[in-house]
C-alpha cells in the first residue's frame, strides 16, 4: 500500500495486483479458489464505489479519489477480464468474457453480501458448483467496470443544480468552521485604524485583496468567469462553476462528518469572506432615523430558513414558487414549537425534531419530490446519514398529538389556499 495515495487508489491497485497472480495458479482448483477471492473483492469494491457515487451526487467531491482516473480503471477492469479468460484457457476451460448477471453470480452476490468484513464465514463459497467460479468472477468484473464508467460519466458532466447545491454545502461548512477565525483576523486589522482613517485603509486593502483573489486564476479570461467587472463584485455562481470544473486546482478537501479544507480552498473562501466584510464596512452608514424603523431580524427564522433552503431544489415543480410563502406561514404559526428543543434533543439551538417532522410531512403531501429518498434528504440536510432520518421517515406522528393535528390542519388549509387544485 502506498501511503501517499488515496484509499480508493490503493484498493484498486491491490485488486489489480491480485488479479495478476491468477496465471500463477498451479491447477484448476487453485485457480477457482483465487477467482472466488477476487469475486468477493470485486463485489465489495462495486458496493464501495456505488455508495461513494451516492455521496457525490449529494455533494460533488473536491478531494475524494483525486488520484483515480475512473475512465482508465473502467478499461483496466476489462483487461483483467481478459487475463481471467487467459488463465482459465491455460487450464482447458473456455470462458465467455461477455457473461453478465448469470444466476450463479446473482446468488453468490447475495450470499457474500450478507457476510460482514470481520466475519470469516465460508458459506458464500460453499454454494459454488464446479465450473461456476470463472463465470462468477467475469460477472463481478463486468459490474465493477460499469460502476467505474458510471462514476467517470458523472464526474465529467456535473449539472448546474449539483454545482449550486454542492457549493452551498461547502460554503455552509466553511462558515461553521472557519468564518469566525477569518472575522477575528479582519477585526484585529481594523483596530489598527481610527474611524477617521479606516475608510481610506479599507479601500487600499480592498485593492490588495482583490489582486490576491485575481492571482488564484491563470488568466484574465478565467478571472472574468468569477468576477463581475461591471458590478465590481465576485460572481459567486461563476466561482462555484469554476471550482467544480477545475477541482484539481484547489487541493484535496473532504466532505465528511468533520469536513477538511485544503489550504487552496481555504484561501479561496477566506478571500471571498474578507472582501464581503470589507464591502459591508464601506457601505454608507444609515441615518439614525432609518435605524429606528428598521425591522428586527429574527435570528431563529434565518437559521430555519437556511436549513429549508438546502432542500428547496427538491420541491416538486408545482410547489417551487409557493414554497417560501408556505414555510413563512408554517414558521410564523409554530415558531414557539420550533424554537424549543426537547429535553432529549442533542441540538439545542431549536427543535430539529419538530422541523424535520414537518419536512417529512410536507414530503408525504407531495410538496417535495417522492423519488428523493429520506436517506438522500438526510444527507443533504445533515451532511451525513444519522438518526434525524427517523423524523423525516415518520413525519408528524413523532410529535405530541395536539401539535400533530394542528400542523396537519394548517398545512392542508395553506395548500388549498396556495394551490386550490391540490
Amino acid at each position: 500500500m502506498d501511503n501517499n495515495k488515496t484509499q480508493e487508489y490503493n484498493l484498486l491497485s491491490n485488486f489489480e495486483r491480485k488479479a495478476d497472480a491468477l496465471v500463477c495458479s498451479s491447477c484448476l482448483l487453485s485457480l477457482n479458489a483465487m477467482s472466488m477471492s477476487l469475486a468477493v473483492d470485486a463485489c465489495r469494491l462495486t458496493k464501495f464505489f456505488r455508495l461513494l457515487l451516492e455521496d457525490w451526487k449529494n455533494c460533488l467531491p473536491l478531494g475524494d479519489a483525486y488520484d483515480v482516473n475512473f475512465t482508465t480503471w473502467g478499461s483496466k477492469t476489462w483487461e483483467i477480464i481478459e487475463r481471467v479468460r487467459y488463465a482459465y484457457s491455460l487450464n482447458m476451460v473456455q470462458l465467455n468474457q461477455y457473461e453478465y448477471e448469470s444466476n450463479c453470480y446473482l446468488e453468490f452476490k447475495d450470499k457474500q453480501d450478507a457476510v460482514g468484513p470481520m466475519d470469516g464465514s465460508m458459506k458464500p463459497l460453499q454454494m459454488v458448483s464446479e465450473g461456476e467460479a470463472g463465470v462468477i468472477l467475469v460477472c463481478a468484473l463486468r459490474e465493477l467496470s460499469e460502476i467505474m464508467m458510471e462514476i467517470s460519466e458523472f464526474l465529467s458532466s456535473p449539472t448546474e443544480e449539483q454545482i449550486a447545491t454542492s457549493f452551498e454545502q461547502w460554503r455552509v461548512c466553511y462558515h461553521r468552521q472557519y468564518h469566525d477565525s477569518c472575522q477575528k483576523m479582519y477585526n484585529k486589522w481594523k483596530l489598527l485604524f481610527t474611524p477617521r482613517t479606516l475608510k481610506k485603509n479599507l479601500k487600499e486593502r480592498m485593492v490588495s485583496e482583490l489582486e490576491n483573489f485575481r492571482q488564484m486564476f491563470l488568466s484574465d479570461a478565467e478571472f472574468e468567469l468569477v468576477y463581475d467587472s461591471e458590478q465590481k463584485d465576485i460572481d459567486i455562481e461563476g466561482v462555484s462553476r469554476f471550482l467544480f470544473t477545475n477541482s484539481d486546482r484547489f487541493g484535496i478537501s473532504y466532505m465528511r462528518e468533520n469536513p477538511v479544507f485544503s489550504q487552496e480552498l481555504l484561501k479561496l473562501f477566506y478571500s471571498i469572506d474578507t472582501l464581503r466584510m470589507m464591502q459591508a464596512d464601506l457601505q454608507p452608514k444609515k441615518k439614525q432615523a432609518e435605524k429606528a424603523v428598521a425591522p428586527v431580524v429574527d435570528e431563529l427564522e434565518l437559521k430555519v430558513m437556511e436549513v429549508t433552503g438546502k432542500i428547496k431544489h427538491l420541491a416538486t415543480e408545482r410547489w417551487k414558487q409557493h414554497l417560501p410563502k408556505l414555510w413563512k406561514g408554517v414558521f410564523t404559526s409554530f415558531r414557539d414549537n420550533i424554537a424549543k428543543a426537547g429535553p432529549h434533543e442533542k441540538f439545542k439551538d431549536y427543535s430539529k425534531k419538530t422541523l424535520y417532522c414537518i419536512i417529512g410531512h410536507l414530503k408525504t403531501k407531495g410538496i417535495y419530490q417522492n423519488q428523493v429518498s429520506n436517506l438522500e434528504l438526510t444527507k443533504v440536510l445533515e451532511g451525513t446519514n444519522n438518526g434525524m432520518r427517523k423524523y423525516l421517515n415518520n413525519g408528524l406522528i413523532e410529535l405530541e398529538q395536539s401539535l400533530m393535528e394542528r400542523i396537519a390542519s394548517y398545512v392542508d388549509q395553506e395548500m388549498q389556499a396556495l394551490v386550490p387544485e391540490t
